[in-house]
């Protein structure tokens, strides 16, 4: 189910649920008020995002990759990174870019952890500009440390702006360590 999809069974079963709630206090069946249409608004959108927090993406979405809970470590060998997005609730997530294949141009890619540690592993040989930041935590960049409360480091090579192939990393975490380290000889 695609995220548009989610958000249309989320408003589809609000909507079912208000007007069987305003059917049985019309019936007299309960006692119906305006302010509990609130709490159960609220409730529902809790319940959308536990949901999808436990639910993995799968590989029909390219470049969206999502997981909820626990260590995650998505498969990216041999994978031709362009534009790609992860994120992740509670643990710990490492996203090994050593393997993946850079076409010629700018690859993007978006990392985001709620609580937990990021680590993101680049080839030694690609060109990187990195902005790395976290709310509560430490944010490393190829050694480069900054922490405390909201540290947040920006990187580029020196061969960045004229590299053939380049790799732009955004990558936050909330509470928890980022950091970005080269791999490969």
């Amino acid at each position: 189910m695609t995220r548009a999809s989610s958000w249309q069974m989320f408003w589809a079963g609000f909507l079912i649920i208000v007007g069987l709630l305003l059917l049985a206090g019309n019936l007299g069946l309960i006692l119906f008020r305006w302010d509990q249409v609130w709490a159960v608004l609220l409730i529902l959108i809790g319940v959308s995002f536990v949901w999808r927090g436990f639910r993995p993406r799968d590989d029909k979405f390219p470049g969206d990759y999502a997981w909820g809970f626990g260590k995650y470590r998505p498969n990216l060998d041999g994978k031709t990174i362009q534009r790609e997005s992860f994120s992740h609730g509670f643990g710990d997530l490492d996203v090994d870019l050593t393997r993946a294949i850079f076409p010629d141009g700018e690859s993007v890619v978006h990392a985001s952890h709620g609580f937990g540690d990021l680590t993101i592993f680049v080839p030694r040989d690609l060109a990187v500009r990195v902005n790395a930041r976290a709310g509560f935590g430490d944010a490393q960049v190829f050694g480069d440390k900054s922490d405390g409360i909201g540290p947040h480091i920006e990187y580029q090579s020196d061969d960045y702006a004229s590299a053939p192939r380049k790799l732009r990393i955004e990558a936050s975490v909330g509470f928890g360590d980022v950091e970005v380290q080269k791999v490969g000889a």
